[in-house]
C-alpha cells in the first residue's frame, strides 16, 4: 500500500525549466566514480518523473526530497536520511 503523494501518486510528466542543467550537474558530481554515477542517474530519473526534487546546498552536498515526504542528504561518500 502506498501513502498519498508517494510512489502510487500520479507524477507530473512535464519537464522543469533547467532540467538539462540539473542532469549535467548531477553527472559532473559523479564523473570519477561509476557506482556513484549510477546512483545519481537513478535519482535524476526520479526527479525527471516528478517523484522527487533536489537542491544543491552551499556545502556542495545534494538534498533530495521525495513527494512521499522522505528527505535525503547526498554527501561525498554517504547518503543520510534526514526525514
Amino acid at each position: 500500500m502506498f501513502s498519498r503523494g508517494g510512489f502510487g501518486a500520479k507524477a507530473s510528466r512535464r519537464k522543469r525549466a533547467g532540467a538539462a542543467t540539473a542532469t549535467d550537474t548531477l553527472t559532473a558530481l559523479a564523473r570519477d566514480n561509476p557506482d556513484k554515477a549510477l546512483v545519481m542517474k537513478y535519482i535524476d530519473q526520479l526527479v525527471a518523473d516528478g517523484y522527487a526534487e533536489w537542491a544543491m546546498l552551499d556545502s556542495g552536498e545534494v538534498e533530495v526530497r521525495f513527494t512521499s515526504g522522505e528527505t535525503y542528504l547526498l554527501a561525498e561518500t554517504t547518503i543520510l536520511r534526514l526525514a
